[in-house]
């Protein structure tokens, strides 16, 4: 395969230039299966030459309903090519989640593993055309009692095997179309409350603020134009990558993308779930040089496996640990060190709505420290710049997301203007220094106000996870008569350890300040966080409420 000019930024023609310069090269790993570059390319081009001769247009929108491997990604890139608009689905979503998902998104067409497909064929928003993954496709459509449909059927509602799309897709290519710079793609992310919103990036925005704009592994920087992704990939050198969270969440989607317009080798998990051995078996075999998690959900539980059998894993190859999405800490760096002395950690801020903002220094009293940079800044009631030593939210400006799918007000909300610049506004508080730099505390949805004190969660859980004993923490407010709010938290211990809540203050009281002390501590067999390690605080809060009443 030869490197054509690309049309523009679009992910698929940045992986046509990547397959063009490493085309024998593994693209990924999955299970058994190792697909080279030129191949993947090829899979992605016959897969959109089927959705274009089925009626998909530019703007449709595709659903990705999939665990993680190669049918994933062959999904995103084959709508990217055709100028559709992929989104991710949350496979563990049911009923009114689904219903809800698929008519926000108005999806044209669903790409889903075969053991998903008869929830999709229940929906009233079901898309006019499924396309079903998996070695058992076939018998899936036949079992949902669907007609699979053939490639010469007209365009409407139908069902086939994505084996049988890429082999009809084969007989003849996508037509070309003109270059164009509106190419969008929408990752839905779950909030606090209510459903999931659609956040919607256009490729190059995206690119820029979440991928290192294709130069996140090169001395050379982000890319001017496209095809200078061809001297990134060949100044790189040829790493092997495992992001270990499912790619419908959007840290693990970005490192997947940055991995593979690196010329990256991207391993993926075949199989559901986290199991911290299956993780480190898949790092020995397959030489991994980075591996992506999310926090201490699963750094922990991968330090304690390495921990009961430090002998069982050849992890030489192993030179960086990132996180994003979930609270990493010094304490669960430091266990991991131990044992993989050669490997370097970094845990990285982003959002959906912002992108990645990168991987600061430790912030002493706050998560973390930012030097100055003029894409980052803090914003105060919403609605001017913070000055110096004030408190305010972390924002960005720079590339960013068009807004919220068909919600005008939240856009308008969450990407304000102030003081004459369009920026992104995250919701983490933070403190704008002396020096330019910002030190960054957490979320404000979950910041502690007890008797005027900001107490943030994030710092006073790494105080407790320092604990010898302590496997796992959420600290939360619980309504105080007297201070309005006191610092609560439940803990789970290791297996065998014991403690109790007043070792435990003692504990942090040379760690944090009194006020940031827990009051109350709840003991319980496991703390509840999401399949990717972010925190459960409305879970966290039930128990301290059914363990100590409000007064």
């Amino acid at each position: 395969m030869t490197a054509q000019a690309a049309r523009s930024f679009n992910y698929s023609d940045l992986l046509d230039l990547v397959a063009g310069e490493v085309p024998d090269r593994p693209a990924m790993v999955c299970g058994d299966e190792t697909i080279p570059y030129a191949d993947f390319a090829r899979r992605v081009a016959r897969l959109a030459a089927f959705l274009d001769r089925r009626g998909v247009r530019a703007g449709d929108t595709v659903a990705l309903h999939m665990g993680n491997g190669p049918a994933y990604l062959i999904g995103l890139f084959a709508a990217c090519r055709i100028g559709a608009v992929p989104f991710n689905v949350n496979y563990r979503y049911v009923g009114s989640e689904l219903e809800y998902l698929y008519g926000n998104a108005g999806a044209a067409v669903a790409i889903v593993d075969a053991a998903f497909l008869p929830r999709v064929m229940a929906l009233a928003a079901r898309p006019r055309l499924i396309v079903v993954a998996g070695e058992d496709a076939a018998e899936a459509i036949a079992a949902a009692g669907a007609a699979a449909i053939a490639d010469a059927a007209p365009a409407g509602l139908g069902v086939v095997a994505l084996g049988a799309a890429l082999a009809a897709g084969a007989e003849a290519p996508a037509p070309a179309r003109a270059p164009r710079s509106d190419d969008q793609l929408v990752i839905y992310t779950g909030g606090t409350t209510g459903m999931p919103k659609g956040v919607v990036w256009g490729h190059e925005d995206m690119l820029r603020a979440a991928l290192g704009g294709g130069g996140f592994f090169s001395r050379k920087g982000p890319m001017a134009v496209p095809e200078d992704i061809i001297d990134r990939v060949r100044e790189s050198p040829p790493l092997v990558c495992f992001p270990v969270a499912p790619l419908m969440h959007g840290a693990a989607m970005w490192a997947a993308l940055a991995s593979l317009f690196a010329g990256h080798t991207l391993v993926l998990q075949a199989a559901p779930g986290f199991d911290p051995c299956t993780v480190l078996d898949l790092v020995a075999r397959h030489r991994v040089n980075i591996l992506v998690i999310v926090g201490d959900g699963m750094g922990r539980p991968l330090a304690d496996a390495l921990a009961a059998e430090p002998g069982r894993w050849a992890l030489a190859s192993l030179v960086h640990i990132g996180s994003g999405g979930a609270v990493f800490s010094q304490a669960v760096q430091q266990a991991l060190r131990q044992h993989l002395p050669n490997a370097m950690m970094s845990s990285s801020l982003g959002s959906t709505e912002a992108g990645t903002l990168g991987a600061g220094a430790a912030g002493g009293e706050g998560l973390m420290k930012f030097p100055a940079r003029p894409d980052l800044l803090v914003v105060v009631d919403g609605k001017r710049l913070a000055a110096p030593g004030e408190t305010g939210v972390l924002a960005r400006g720079g590339p960013m997301p068009v807004g919220y799918l068909g919600d005008p007000e939240r856009t308008a909300r969450t990407f304000a203007h102030i003081e004459g610049r369009r920026l992104s506004v995250t919701g983490d508080l933070a403190r704008l220094e002396a020096d330019g730099s910002i030190t960054v505390f957490g979320r404000g949805s979950t910041c502690i106000n007890t008797g005027g004190e900001k107490v943030f969660p994030e710092e006073v859980e790494q105080a407790l996870k320092a604990h010898p004993a302590v496997l796992d923490a959420l600290v939360v407010g619980q309504p105080d008569p007297r201070w309005g709010e006191r610092v609560t938290a439940v803990v789970a211990l290791r297996a065998g350890a014991s403690t109790d809540a007043a070792a435990l203050q003692e504990h942090c009281r040379a760690l944090v300040a009194g006020y940031k002390i827990p009051r109350s501590i709840v003991v319980t067999d496991a703390v509840r966080r999401s399949n990717t390690g972010k925190p459960d605080y409305a879970w966290a809060k039930e128990q301290v409420a059914a363990a100590y009443p409000a007064r």
